[in-house]
């Protein structure tokens, strides 16, 4: 594990269009703490953790070199527990604390009560939902690379719970038992036309009531965080610098730079490019979930 490195190689992103930061910068924080819980000597403050190697894609990397990533410490209640009562700990009690842990690699421990309240199948959703609400400052995106940067959220969630010993079952956030991709683009441009829900869910009062409480769900845990739902709205250029090569003991290799804060906007990285796949916004292709907010 401490020598280990880890990759995305490739992602489907329109370098073009800024309305989204790249999933690679999106979800560094959720790793970086990963990283902490598996590298259980990063857990002292006064240790020396050593660099990951994340080999991911966007806008002006093109993969010559990985970029060093520390961990990041994250704040679990009672003490971030050790691996080894993670996963072997067959205590029912543990799994309050799997779970608590999990909810700490995304910064959304405050929002455990809300959840909670959510059935098994959703709860895995909402967080990832919540945490792509907290982190973005608008929400206005192409849907082919909405419904990419989500899915790629779930493999992160997989990480995650891997990493914590399984409080959530797998099943629940399998793409193909979340996401839509065709019925997504469908109705996303339903939405975009201004259609209303009740419409987009096709009168059926079962969806549209567990909807509203996904819904709430939600909203009330963004507003925990001091994060006012808001769309329809293009990002300004002065968006992006939030998004540059940051994030807590992050620096790039076989160069003459280190970050440890926000540098550059990540958009103004130069003419070089990653294994980017552009997204033409007319395509519909296969990706997964409805989501409406």
């Amino acid at each position: 594990m401490s020598s280990g490195e880890i990759e995305c190689s490739n992602t489907l992103e329109d370098e073009l269009d800024q309305a989204l930061p790249s999933q690679a910068f999106i979800y560094r924080p959720i790793r970086q703490r990963v990283y902490s819980l598996l590298l259980e000597d990063c857990q002292d403050v006064a240790s020396t953790c050593p660099a990951v190697k994340e080999w991911f894609v966007y806008p002006g990397n093109p993969l010559r070199h990985p970029d060093l990533v520390r961990p990041l410490q994250m704040s679990v209640p009672g003490g971030t527990p050790s691996l080894k009562i993670l996963w072997l700990n067959q205590e029912p009690e543990m799994q309050v604390r799997r779970l608590d842990t999990l909810l700490a690699c995304f910064n959304l421990s405050s929002s455990r009560e809300e959840l909670q309240a959510v059935e098994s199948p959703f709860q895995a959703l909402c967080c990832l939902l919540i945490y792509l609400f907290v982190q973005p400052d608008y929400i206005n995106p192409r849907a082919v690379q909405l419904g990419s940067l989500l899915v790629r959220g779930l493999t992160t969630l997989v990480l995650v719970n891997s990493a914590c010993g399984f409080p959530w079952k797998m099943s629940d956030f399998m793409p193909w038992n979340i996401f839509d991709g065709k019925l997504f683009h469908q109705k996303y441009l339903q939405s975009e036309k201004g259609y209303a829900v009740e419409v987009l869910l096709e009168q059926n009062r079962s969806r549209l009531t567990k909807f509203h409480n996904l819904k709430a769900v939600v909203c009330k845990a963004c507003m925990k965080e001091n994060r006012r739902i808001t769309g329809r709205a293009h990002w300004g250029s002065h968006h992006a610098g939030r998004w540059g090569r940051q994030g807590s003991g992050y620096h790039r290799t076989g160069s003459g730079y280190s970050r440890s804060s926000q540098g550059q906007p990540w958009r103004d990285q130069g003419p070089e490019r990653g294994c980017i796949v552009p997204v033409n916004k007319q395509i519909s292709i296969p990706m997964h979930l409805i989501f409406i907010i």
